[in-house]
C-alpha cells in the first residue's frame, strides 16, 4: 500500500540535507560489487540529458528541490506534488520556483498548471501527478526530448533527476543538488490503472541475484528527482514520482506517470504540437543493445 511519506520523500529540505529522513534515490548498485559503481559514476557529464534540470522551490516558507523536463523553450513539466505541498489538487499560494540548468543558468517559472485530475498526493490517490511550469525568459537552444510516444511494458527506461544517491546496498552517500544530474536504468515491470490515468512500476534488483540491468546500470530515484525525466532513448514517456520500500535499498520499488494518456492535456495547456503517439521498446547506449526482458515481480 502506499504510504504518506512516498510523495514527500522525493523532495528535500535544504536545511536538513544531511539528516535521516525518509526517502529514496537515483542510486549506484552494491559498492562492492563488479563491475565496480559510485555515484560519480552515474553523473551526466556529457550534457546527454541537458533538458532535464533541477528544480529550486519555495513553498509555505520551506525550500526543496525537484527536477523537471523542458518539453521546450518556454514549458516545464513536472510532479504535481512539486507545486502542491498541502496535498489538496491545486497549486499552493505564494509558490516560488526557479529551473535550473548545469551550463546554461536560472530560469524563473512564471505560472504553474497542475493536472485537473490530480487530487494530492495520495489524496486518495497518486494518479495524474503532474504539473506544467512557464518560463517568461526562454531557455537556450536545447535538444528537447522527443514528445507523444507511449511507455510500454518490459521497455528498459532512463530515469533522470538531481536527487540524492548513493549505494543499493546500504543507502545515500550524497545529497541533492542544483547541478549533479545523475542518470541510471530500469525495466518496467508493472502498469497500474486508474480512471484513464496509468502508473508505472519497477524493482531495484539486487545485482548479486543475476537479476536485472547489472551494476552499473540498475538505478532507483529518489528525494530530488521527483518530476524527473523517465525516457526510452530520446522520448519521454513518463515523470518520476514515488517509491515504496526501506530507504534506497536493494529490492525497493519505483515509480511514476506515464504519459500515454496524459498527452492531451500537455498539448492542450502547453500549445506545443504532440505527435500521434506510438511505442518505444529499445534503449540504445552507444553500440550496447540492453535487451528488454521480464522479470519477477515483488509483492509491494
Amino acid at each position: 500500500m502506499m504510504r504518506r511519506q512516498i510523495g514527500w520523500l522525493i523532495l528535500v529540505w535544504f536545511s536538513l540535507l544531511n539528516c535521516s529522513l525518509p526517502a529514496y534515490a537515483i542510486l549506484a548498485g552494491g559498492e562492492f560489487d563488479l563491475p565496480s559503481d559510485s555515484p560519480s559514476s552515474r553523473l551526466d557529464t556529457e550534457g546527454l540529458y541537458s533538458f532535464t534540470g533541477a528544480l529550486e522551490i519555495s513553498a509555505g516558507g520551506y525550500n526543496y528541490y525537484g527536477s523537471g523536463t523542458a518539453l521546450s523553450s518556454h514549458w516545464v513539466l513536472s510532479a504535481g506534488h512539486n507545486v502542491d505541498f498541502n496535498d489538496d489538487g491545486d497549486v499552493d499560494s505564494g509558490l516560488g520556483i526557479n529551473f535550473h540548468l548545469p551550463g546554461y543558468g536560472s530560469y524563473s517559472a512564471t505560472s504553474f498548471s497542475i493536472h485537473p485530475d490530480f487530487t494530492g498526493f495520495s489524496n486518495p490517490s497518486i494518479q495524474h501527478d503532474l504539473s506544467l511550469l512557464y518560463l517568461t525568459d526562454p531557455l537556450p537552444d536545447l535538444l528537447f526530448p522527443t514528445l507523444g510516444n507511449l511507455l510500454t511494458l518490459d521497455a528498459t527506461a532512463t530515469l533522470v533527476g538531481y536527487g540524492r544517491s548513493g549505494y543499493g546496498s546500504y543507502g545515500y552517500t550524497t545529497s541533492a543538488s542544483l547541478t549533479d544530474r545523475r542518470y541510471g536504468f530500469n525495466v518496467i515491470d508493472e502498469f497500474e490503472t486508474s480512471g484513464d490515468g496509468i502508473l508505472f512500476r519497477y524493482d531495484f534488483d539486487n545485482p548479486n541475484t543475476g537479476d536485472g540491468l547489472g551494476n552499473t546500470l540498475e538505478t532507483l530515484i529518489g528525494p530530488g528527482d521527483s518530476g524527473g525525466s523517465l525516457l526510452v532513448g530520446n522520448s519521454l514517456v513518463g515523470v518520476n514520482t514515488f517509491t515504496e520500500g526501506y530507504g534506497g535499498l536493494f529490492g525497493d520499488i519505483g515509480g511514476g506517470i506515464a504519459l500515454n494518456n496524459e498527452w492531451d492535456w500537455i498539448a492542450a495547456t502547453t500549445g506545443l504540437a504532440v505527435p500521434e503517439p506510438s511505442s518505444v521498446l529499445l534503449l540504445l547506449i552507444g553500440s550496447v543493445t540492453i535487451f528488454v526482458y521480464r522479470r519477477k515481480k515483488r509483492p509491494l
